[in-house]
């Protein structure tokens, strides 16, 4: 599993110093993965439930999601038509969450997720140490369809 910290014991406090997302770099040549507004998105998110954990992990344009220890996918942030969109690959043949459109809340701590062909979902800024981000590899160029 890509992420770790996905399950909860219920337990809202915690002893370990907050996880910082790296600060991000620099856009590769060819702009493709470049998203408007990238650092709002930078770090781990979190939805859902205790039960039914929904974790999202953006670092440098590449995205991970979650869904507790059902679902796994990977993929790029991309801007399409001036919009900030995640584009997954997911494990199990599930593509209710393939692509989505991130909008970041004015407050900097809540992004809201409208997926193409599956639910809309508030996510929250997880700043406790709860999720712990990973140094996540580059993704290679997706071809368009």
């Amino acid at each position: 599993m890509l992420l770790s910290g996905c399950g909860s014991s219920g337990d809202k406090g915690s002893d370990s110093a907050p996880s910082k997302a790296p600060e991000s770099g620099p856009s590769t040549p060819g702009g493709g993965d470049k998203a408007p507004g990238g650092k709002a998105f930078e770090g781990p998110w979190k939805a859902g439930s205790a039960d039914s954990p929904l974790v999202l992990v953006v670092s440098h344009g590449t995205v991970a999601f979650a869904e507790g220890h059902k679902t796994a996918c990977m993929g790029k942030v991309q801007e399409m038509g001036g919009t900030a969109m995640a584009v997954l690959t997911c494990s199990k043949g599930d593509d209710s969450r393939t692509m989505g459109t991130l909008r970041p809340g004015s407050d900097g701590k809540t992004m809201t997720v409208e997926w193409k062909n599956g639910p809309t979902e508030k996510y929250t800024k997880v700043t406790d140490g709860s999720v712990k981000v990973p140094d996540m590899p580059k993704m290679p160029d997706m071809p368009s369809s």
